[in-house]
């Protein structure tokens, strides 16, 4: 039986142990054994860390008598040469010493810290130009590193790295004379801002007062003339270079000479190296550096000749300035001018350059102001004119536009014709009043089809461009200068006075550009014309069938352009334009469509006449006592019907009234020709008469035959005759043409003749003429386009 081992570290003495069995008293020793060798373990390690502490105590304690013995020995040194005159010795020595040192080491410090300074000059420009730090301590920054290039450039190293950093010091001094430019030529510059970079340019290129001025000047001149070469915004930019001008010599008069002359004397106050701005750089770091720098770039202060400009010098100068300035500006604005198409852009910056100069012209000495005015509103005047004659002429597209359409016909062929009563595939627009309905209905009425609306839109495009001038006249006659001309503080010295000024403004010159707008427009119409009979005549000189589209379109595009003319007009007053299109210009189209539009139907009535060889059917219906006619025949009403019916076939709205009086005059003649022939062999009677019979159907005698077919054939021709009078008066009534007294009396002479013949009497006349009017005012609304 196993028994559990006490603890043997909880016994009093050994002889406790001995109280237990003997496996437990072994179990006992081997706990102790252990115990003993885990504690001769520690022991060991112990004792070890202790003998090194040991160790590196005695080896500070050998050390520490070392330096003691040292330490005494230097103080029995000391002691012994704690004399007076070995003092003295030595405190001379180390003075030589000390000097010997410095002037060795001078040559050293002096290149370290004027090459630091010199090469930190860059990076200082650098910030400064990123920010918003003024040119002025910036320009200091730069003749600080001139010198100090200066001083390393004499030195016998590190010219190589003094070079690279001097190259990129020229690249920040164009920048630094860009920046001055920049400040120089803004007009929104504020005066001290002008002086301050004034003195920056003078201090960068070493340059006296009236250099700056003139480079003042210079800036100023280019940057009006830059902002006229500018294209966007021509009003705007015109306006801003004449107000730079006028600043420019305000600036010249606040600031020369006696603030920039102020301004220089303050640099000769104290060196640039002393200046707190100067010093608060901390790429420099003047506080370690000034006193090593060189006395030449520590102690230098600028030297300008500030008294160098008098006032009367500059006074004269900007007199010079103003007249290059005001002749640059004048032909700038030409230049930018003859760049420009745009007419609300020209009149605009008229209006704004005028005012702009009465308000403050005056302040540019050494100009006539009422000279500059008038050279303004000659400028002006004539790029107007210029616009006007040249977007006149433009009219010339509208010739291009119809040739091209009549070109692409001859291989694709326009002639479709659309129904104004066929359903369209597109449903048409109800809204705002139904206007592309409208508009649909009236381009189907009127057959404007594409080609057509493409000339039509490139007279349009034309006519809005010209129509713009009208707008422009009406806004320079409506512009009031009054409140204007009372602020021209001296408008009293001025050789203009109120009302002259306000008439050549607001009268004269309008009134200039009306004239010249109303002479381009008829060069322009007249042109047309020219472009018009070319192209009729070409396609009149030989007419087909096939060319009858073309006919139809030409007289469709002229009905709509010249529908459009009268629009032309800049005033309500002014005098309409007068139409290229005049009738004598269309009669060959006007022809060419009639011969073609009567040729079926002449034909079928000559045909109509010649068949003719039996008595009138249609004398049974005939009227009154003795019986007359009522009506036309068959042949004269399907005569104008088949008439009619052709002529709408072209489209009844090419058939103006000049082009049906044509037709009627072609068709007139035609028709006299038929009755003339109708009438010669009426004279000649009748073939092959019936023969008559008696009642007992026995034939007559041979001479009661002959008599009886003589009277017969005498009441036939006396019928027909009268017939044919009917149908002459009544077809007179559509085919007389208005004013053609040739043609009226060649028709009377026929009526008068076909009368005669058929033994009419007056009355009888009179009477015919009624039924012929009667049925008539029945039938004319058959042959509206004949009216």
């Amino acid at each position: 039986m196993a028994t559990e081992a006490p603890d043997p570290r909880t016994f009093k003495s050994w002889e406790d142990a001995f109280q237990f069995p003997i496996p437990v008293v072994r179990k006992l020793e081997k706990q102790l054994r252990s115990n003993a060798g885990e504690n001769r373990e520690k022991l060991r390690s112990l004792v070890g860390a202790s003998y090194r502490d040991l160790l590196d105590t005695a080896e500070t304690i050998i050390d520490m008598e070392l330096r003691m013995e040292q330490v005494e020995a230097k103080l029995a040194r000391v002691g012994q040469n704690c004399n007076s005159r070995g003092v003295d010795r030595i405190l001379g020595n180390a003075a030589g010493l000390g000097t010997q040192l410095r002037s060795r080491d001078m040559d050293r410090y002096t290149f370290a810290s004027q090459l630091s300074v010199f090469r930190s000059c860059p990076t200082a420009m650098s910030r400064l130009m990123r920010g918003d730090a003024p040119c002025l301590l910036i320009a200091k920054v730069l003749v600080i590193s001139r010198l100090l290039y200066k001083a390393l450039s004499q030195a016998k190293k590190g010219n190589s790295f003094a070079d690279h950093t001097w190259n990129r010091l020229g690249s920040l001094r164009r920048k630094l004379l860009l920046r001055i430019n920049k400040q120089l030529a803004s007009a929104a510059s504020d005066t001290s801002v002008l002086v301050e970079a004034m003195c920056a340019y003078s201090l960068a290129t070493s340059s006296t007062p009236t250099d700056v001025l003139r480079h003042f000047h210079h800036v100023r001149l280019e940057e009006a003339v830059h902002l006229l070469q500018t294209s966007q915004d021509l009003a705007a930019n015109g306006v801003t270079a004449l107000r730079l001008c006028l600043k420019t010599c305000q600036d010249t008069s606040t600031i020369f000479p006696r603030r920039l002359a102020e301004s220089l004397a303050k640099l000769k106050t104290q060196p640039l190296a002393q200046d707190p701005d100067v010093r608060a750089l901390y790429e420099l770091n003047l506080d370690i550096h000034d006193r090593w720098i060189g006395d030449e770039a520590r102690n230098y202060t600028p030297q300008p000749r500030h008294d160098e400009l008098q006032r009367t010098e500059a006074e004269k100068l900007l007199s010079q300035w103003s007249k290059q300035a005001i002749f640059a500006f004048q032909e700038g604005t030409k230049a930018a001018l003859s760049q420009t198409t745009d007419l609300k852009a020209v009149a605009s910056l008229r209006r704004d350059l005028i005012e702009t100069w009465i308000l403050s012209g005056s302040r540019m000495p050494g100009l006539q102001p009422a000279q500059v005015l008038d050279d303004l509103r000659d400028t002006m005047n004539a790029q107007l004119k210029h616009i006007v004659r040249s977007r006149a002429q433009t009219l010339r597209t509208v010739v291009l536009e119809l040739t091209s359409v009549l070109q692409e016909w001859s291989t694709s062929g326009n002639d479709q014709i659309i129904s104004l009563w066929e359903t369209s595939s597109t449903p048409g627009g109800l809204s705002d009043g139904a206007q592309g309905f409208k508009t649909s209905i009236l381009n189907t009425y009127q057959r404007r089809d594409e080609a057509v609306l493409r000339v039509v839109s490139a007279f349009d495009r034309w006519t809005d461009s010209i129509l713009e001038v009208k707008v422009i006249v009406k806004n320079m006659k409506e512009t009031r200068w009054d409140d204007t001309f009372a602020e021209d503080v001296d408008d009293s010295d001025d050789e203009f006075g109120l009302d002259s000024k306000e008439s050549l403004l607001s009268e004269d010159d309008p009134a200039l550009l009306e004239e010249t707008t109303q002479e381009a427009l008829r060069d322009s119409l007249h042109n047309l014309r020219k472009s018009f009979a070319q192209i009729i005549s070409q396609l009149t000189s030989d007419v087909e069938v096939s060319d009858l589209p073309q006919v139809t379109f030409l007289l469709r595009a002229v009905r709509e352009i010249a529908d459009r003319i009268p629009t032309l007009r800049l005033q309500d007053k002014s005098a309409v334009l007068s139409s290229p299109f005049t009738p004598e210009l269309l009669a060959p189209l006007h022809a060419a469509l009639a011969k073609q539009a009567i040729d079926r139907s002449m034909k079928s009535y000559s045909k109509a006449l010649k068949s003719r060889t039996s008595g009138v059917k249609g004398h049974i219906l005939w009227e009154g006592n003795p019986p007359l006619p009522a009506q036309p025949s068959p042949s004269a009403f399907r005569l104008l019907q088949q008439l009619v019916k052709d002529m709408a076939a072209y489209g009844s709205d090419v058939w103006a009234p000049e082009g049906v009086q044509i037709l009627k005059s072609l068709a007139i003649e035609e028709i006299s020709k038929l009755w003339k022939q109708a009438l010669d062999t009426s004279n000649h009677g009748v073939k092959g008469p019936p023969k008559p019979s008696s009642d007992t159907g026995e034939e007559l005698p041979a001479e009661d035959q002959k008599e009886d077919q003589a009277a017969m054939a005498t009441e036939l021709i006396g019928e027909r005759l009268k017939q044919l009078v009917f149908d002459m008066l009544y077809l007179q009534r559509y085919l007389g043409v208005r004013g053609g007294s040739d043609s009226l009396a060649s028709l009377d002479s026929l009526v008068k003749v076909a009368s005669d013949a058929s033994l009419l009497d007056d009355s009888m006349m009179v009477r015919l003429r009624k039924n012929v009017s009667e049925y008539w005012r029945k039938t004319y609304l058959m042959f509206a386009l004949l009216s």
